[in-house]
């Protein structure tokens, strides 16, 4: 009984937080802590206490391979939903997840090297990410936070209890859909618009570099036989990661003012200069 509430209740926790962080400290910062392996790594250890550790690492490192895909369709997502509406973004996503995830597969990449591809994909896609489109957003209130939690749970229960049929492989490139990012994408989309949609889903890509490094841990620290051990360090490891990108965010974001108030204080400089030029 114990375990079943386990399974049903962990990954609607993980929304809910992301939830309360959306509305409270904005869509960036929401999407910051969904990019954290709230989900996944409670998953993996469910995983790992029904069918054994050297399953729950076979889908580790199945899942960084899918994490490929992951890049991809976090970027997508915010193209289209500047174009499209919600469920056209939505579907043409997840039809490109399923042919990255696919092709990445049938590559046959090893776990370390998936992980830089998709490091540098997550890269990437931050840089080519796209600019905000005009419009104002809309929000329409909180009704429908139960839809984003039952869809959470059932989504967890369905892997956890078919992972065992599907095979640690297939198991793992399904988790690597970020499912919970795009469920709360594609809800921010219809009550916020598309401009709150594509800021949260940047911020899901630049926490995502917190969720790709436990990733890592959790693949190497599992074959060690200490299952505690192997998801304590990957959530340190992921905590340790995303202090280090709020803290470049932090400095970068206080460069830009600096550049910008200099800016200021030189166009101020010019425009009152100018009148005594003319003066004289």
């Amino acid at each position: 009984m114990l375990f079943f509430l386990l399974r049903l209740l962990l990954a609607p926790l993980a929304v809910l937080v992301g939830t309360v962080a959306q509305r409270r400290f904005g869509h960036a910062i929401s999407g910051l802590v969904v990019g954290l392996p709230l989900t996944s790594l409670p998953l993996l250890w469910l995983v790992a206490l029904q069918h054994g550790m050297a399953f729950a690492s076979s889908m580790t490192g199945a899942l960084l391979v899918g994490s490929i895909a992951e890049a991809v369709v976090l970027w997508l997502y915010a193209r289209l939903t500047m174009h499209v509406s919600p469920m056209l973004a939505l579907g043409g996503t997840l039809v490109a997840f399923a042919f990255v995830a696919g092709a990445v597969n049938y590559l046959k990449l090893s776990a370390i090297l998936a992980a830089l591809i998709t490091a540098a994909g997550f890269a990437l896609a931050l840089w080519l990410w796209p600019a905000n489109a005009e419009g104002a957003t809309s929000p329409s209130g909180r009704s429908r936070l139960w839809l984003r939690l039952v869809l959470s749970a059932i989504f967890t229960l369905v892997i956890v209890c078919l992972a065992g049929r599907l095979g640690p492989v297939v198991s793992g490139l399904v988790d690597a859909l970020p499912a919970m990012s795009l469920m709360m994408a594609f809800m921010t989309h219809q009550e916020h618009g598309a401009i709150a949609s594509s800021t949260f889903l940047r911020g899901v890509t630049r926490g995502s570099y917190s969720y790709l490094v436990a990733m890592v841990v959790l693949a190497e620290t599992l074959h060690w036989g200490n299952l505690l051990l192997a998801f304590a360090s990957a959530m340190g490891a992921a905590l340790v990661v995303q202090a280090g990108v709020q803290a470049f965010d932090s400095r970068s974001s206080s460069a830009r003012r600096t550049l910008s108030e200099g800016d200021a204080d030189l166009n101020s400089s010019v425009t009152h200069r100018a009148p005594q030029a003319v003066r004289s």
